[in-house]
């Protein structure tokens, strides 16, 4: 114990996870080092095919946002927020950690309709996936980041099974600043 009122850093040995037996990580995953190349504001464009917003209605691709990647002090977690300047697409906030499997992260996504989903994502070889398993609303996202790092273009799947995918819009980031 000690005299003065400052918090204390935990401490105790390792288990077989890498985190101390406070669960405090002994040490920063350092794949998380690959998600610097998000850091940064990014514009988002979307693309919608003819019909999805009812009959009739041509395709629209629409610049109508912003992203912002940061990370948290400590540099485990990685801040995502969005703004959409539509009224019917959601604004909101993502914080995306180490996941369950080697070389994939979590994403804990939060938006203003109130809809609250837990995601993976993996990046390699220059393509973001961002992939959610729920029984009914499958997700998925693929998006290739360009070779000078100023563009992630991609797009949004959806499927009831996990097996019959259909597009659902394109999603392309580019980079600001």
């Amino acid at each position: 114990m000690t005299s003065n009122n400052e918090p204390q850093e935990p401490t105790g040995r390792p288990d077989s996870t890498g985190e101390s037996v406070t669960g405090v990580p002994t040490q920063r995953p350092t794949s998380l080092d690959r998600l610097d190349v998000l850091v940064g504001r990014w514009e988002m464009e979307a693309t919608f095919g003819p019909g999805r917003f009812g009959p009739g209605t041509p395709a629209i691709t629409n610049r109508a946002g912003l992203t912002t990647f940061e990370w948290l002090q400590g540099k485990f977690f990685l801040i995502q927020r969005f703004v959409v300047d539509h009224p019917t697409a959601p604004s909101g906030i993502a914080i995306i950690g180490p996941g369950e499997k080697p070389e994939t992260w979590s994403q804990h996504y939060y938006d203003s309709r109130g809809v609250a989903r837990v995601y993976h994502l993996s990046l390699a070889d220059g393509v973001l996936r961002i992939w959610r398993e729920a029984p009914g609303f499958w997700q998925r996202y693929t998006g290739v980041l360009s070779g000078d790092g100023a563009t992630i273009k991609g797009a949004w799947e959806g499927s009831a099974d996990g097996h019959d995918w259909e597009h659902d819009f394109g999603l392309t980031y580019i980079k600001v600043g």
